[in-house]
């Protein structure tokens, strides 16, 4: 026997009507005793939103160089110091200090551990966007050898304050107000 899932009565389990309410059974009948039956849809029955894109925000917003922006060379030397000891430190543990003083100005947009403190950043002297692990490397490794003692003596000279490592990969540092 089956019985009606509309009003719970007992019906044939062939028929197509319950003989009680007159109302159409469904093909599944519910488990004895269950009163009514309901059917899950098999669509959802709700719209999923698409995902909003992620956007990425630059800390940095590039700005075209102007002399008003040139760093001051105490904080520069400052700076300076401030890198050498964090390389000190990274090759007392790792022996890569000199991969951070060949990289510290490509990373973090522009600003090593040094420039960060002291609110300085190195960008593109063209462009203004913060200067790249290439950049970088050039600045601090090519010209060594021209660079050495004199280096903030040839920032303080040039009217941009550009070091020969400066201009050698194209870049200035600037004050980051």
């Amino acid at each position: 026997m089956a019985f009606c899932p509309f009003c719970g009565a007992e019906v044939e389990p062939d028929s197509l009507y319950c003989l009680n309410c007159g109302k159409k059974i469904p093909e599944k009948q519910p488990p004895k005793g269950v009163a009514a039956w309901e059917t899950t849809p098999t669509q959802p029955t709700y719209t999923p939103r698409p995902a909003q894109p992620v956007t990425y925000k630059p800390i940095y917003q590039p700005k075209p160089y102007h002399p008003s922006m040139k760093a001051p060379c105490g904080e520069r030397i400052i700076a300076y110091f401030v890198d050498s000891i964090v390389a000190s430190v990274i090759t007392s543990f790792s022996g890569l200090g000199c991969v951070y003083t060949a990289v510290k100005d490509g990373i973090r947009e522009g600003q090593g551990l040094g420039k960060g403190l002291m609110n300085l950043r190195v960008v593109d002297f063209q462009t203004g966007m913060p200067a790249t692990l290439g950049q970088s490397f050039i600045r601090n490794c090519c010209p060594g050898c021209l660079d050495g003692c004199c280096c903030f003596l040839v920032a303080a000279i040039d009217q941009d304050g550009r070091r020969i490592g400066d201009q050698a990969a194209g870049t200035v540092v600037i004050l980051d107000k």
